[in-house]
């Protein structure tokens, strides 16, 4: 797909702080900067995923401070100006708004902004990009639009998506693209029972694609007392004046966009797509997708690993030999300094264990 004539800009957030993945993933090198499904890093998976669609100057990331010398080295082609780094992460709702009063600026407010996060997996990346193409067109038309991950079944680890009907609009490739009735908070697994038997609704992956105006319109409609900080910040940024930031970013409130803009915006569009989406958010969801086209059975190694009577092992250990027997369904995860272990049922309480290293002061572990 060569790159379309459109008026693009790729926005990816990537300052989480990745504790889902420890012991790998830690606070100076979150999973979106590891090649933790591939040769390549989260980061420049996603990067790469939106190659087709813009140039390397309408790629913009916004990280945390710390982390933009290893956004300059694994994207070596995106402009430096277009590398923002958080002195503080204030959650997403800070970051898009920022960037949005950024592009306003540098880009224009007829561009169409779109929001990827840094640490997600897409299969289908022909898909994904007609849908982001199809989201733009609603954009265009006056939307705030999200896309819907077609669920897979009644997981209780994402917020939910209801639509509506359709909002008449024809998307690129004949996309549908329907009007959202509202946002449902993380269910209880009854309650996302009920949602798939009833039909409609969509996972909530943090994707979001609205023109620059339109965004700047809701803060200044829903978080109006940002709007000076934004000022002060993008005057600071193109005179390439750092201190700013550093001095006006720990004031902006500290809120997701999900739930101070979108859940509150009057007029939103969702785009479903079924595009082999995964948000690699536990050690049993990068199993998923390490093990797609795999008989469920099969161990996943990466590293040196002896099994007896061992099925279905997520196995890291690139630095030494990992012996199993009489093992199912586990998650082994070996590091200079750590080491995981614990049943894949059980690999999101991994925080639990985040939360007892920095109760005990254990930094250097996090």
């Amino acid at each position: 797909m060569s790159q379309p004539e459109t008026n693009l800009a790729i926005v990816i957030p990537a300052g989480g702080g990745g504790t889902r993945l420890w012991p790998r993933s830690r606070q100076s090198t979150p999973k979106q900067f590891l090649d933790i499904v591939s040769h390549r890093t989260m980061l420049q998976e996603t990067a790469d995923r939106v190659e087709a669609l813009v140039p390397p100057s309408r790629l913009f990331v916004i990280t945390n401070a710390r982390h933009v010398d290893p956004v300059r080295e694994q994207l070596p082609e995106v402009p430096i100006q277009n590398i923002v780094g958080e002195p503080v992460g204030r959650d997403s709702a800070p970051a898009i708004g920022l960037m949005a009063a950024l592009l306003e600026r540098v880009a224009g407010p007829d561009t169409v902004m779109v929001v990827l996060p840094a640490d997600h997996v897409i299969l289908n990346g022909d898909l994904f990009r007609t849908t982001l193409l199809a989201a733009a067109d609603a954009a265009r038309a006056g939307y705030l639009v999200t896309v819907g991950i077609t669920p897979k079944g009644p997981d209780t680890g994402f917020g939910y998506i209801q639509s509506g009907a359709s909002t008449g609009i024809e998307g690129t490739g004949g996309v549908p693209i329907l009007s959202v009735k509202q946002f449902k908070e993380k269910p209880k697994k009854e309650i996302a029972e009920q949602y798939l038997a009833v039909g409609g609704y969509y996972w909530n992956a943090g994707m979001y694609i609205a023109t620059v105006s339109h965004l700047r319109d809701l803060f200044k409609t829903y978080l109006p007392q940002m709007e000076a900080g934004f000022a002060k910040i993008v005057d600071g940024l193109i005179a390439g004046n750092t201190g700013v930031m550093t001095d006006v970013f720990h004031t902006l409130d500290k809120i997701s966009f999900d739930y101070a803009i979108a859940e509150k915006a009057e007029k939103v569009a969702v785009v479903p797509a079924d595009i082999g989406w995964n948000d690699v958010g536990s050690w049993a969801r990068l199993a998923e997708v390490l093990s797609h086209g795999k008989h469920e059975s099969e161990n996943i190694v990466v590293g040196d690993h002896i099994g007896y009577d061992t099925h279905g092992a997520l196995i890291y250990s690139p630095g030494r030999l990992i012996a199993t027997i009489g093992l199912d369904d586990i998650v082994i995860i070996d590091t200079p300094d750590a080491t995981l272990i614990c049943p894949k049922s059980r690999s999101e309480d991994v925080k639990h264990i985040v939360e007892a290293l920095k109760a005990r002061g254990d930094h250097h572990l996090l």
